[in-house]
């Protein structure tokens, strides 16, 4: 009995096609997308976040707890507290301030207008106790002189830069394009990664 003879046939393997070269070079780029969107969304979710916050502090905070927070907008202060700083501030009675310290207060005789300077001397009148106040890059005292009387507030701490941001956003404007533009981008970011999973489905 003769074994029958096995004929093999050895094939030589197609020639990549475009879909196959992209297919195996895909992984790498499939990464570094993970890896942006991955490091993108909790950067701006932070970043909307701060944002928001700070908007709440300057807003909102003040209404319900004891301090205050306002945007330099001279630099009357510089360089100690340079334009465009947010000014936190603590309520103190007026007895208990001290030269030296930064407080806040109605400009007299323009209410609406609110100054921060340091207080440069403290004397008394035959109306009473008052500051006089001086701000760190004027050259002289200023003309006027608050009374010391009642509650007063004394800065606490202050975060330079952020006020410039934060008193454009305070326009009803800047509010909705903060609100828009980060959704915008993680709703573009979702659809992506929900793109990028059935695209992953129809291969395997």
């Amino acid at each position: 009995m003769r074994d029958a003879n096995i004929m093999t046939i050895s094939m030589d393997p197609a020639p990549p096609t475009d879909e196959a070269a992209a297919a195996a070079a895909s992984p790498a780029g499939r990464s570094w997308r993970r890896l942006a969107v991955r490091v993108l969304s909790p950067l701006i979710l932070a970043a909307v976040a701060v944002i928001v916050f700070g908007l709440l502090a300057i807003t909102v905070g003040p209404r319900f707890l004891p301090y205050q927070a306002l945007v330099v907008r001279s630099g009357s202060m510089a360089p100690t507290i340079p334009t465009g700083s947010v000014v936190f501030y603590h309520r103190v009675a007026a007895k208990n301030v001290k030269v030296g310290q930064v407080i806040v207060f109605s400009r007299p005789g323009q209410p609406s207008e609110r100054v921060t300077h340091r207080v440069y001397k403290i004397a008394s009148s035959a109306t009473g106790r008052y500051l006089v106040t001086k701000g760190d890059a004027n050259g002289a005292a200023d003309d006027w002189r608050v009374p010391a009387v009642g509650n007063g507030w004394v800065a606490s701490f202050h975060l330079p830069v952020v006020g410039y941001v934060l008193y454009d956003l305070q326009s009803t404007t800047a509010r909705l394009l903060l609100l828009l533009v980060p959704a915008l981008l993680l709703g573009a970011i979702t659809l992506y990664e929900i793109w990028r999973d059935r695209r992953r489905g129809e291969r395997t």
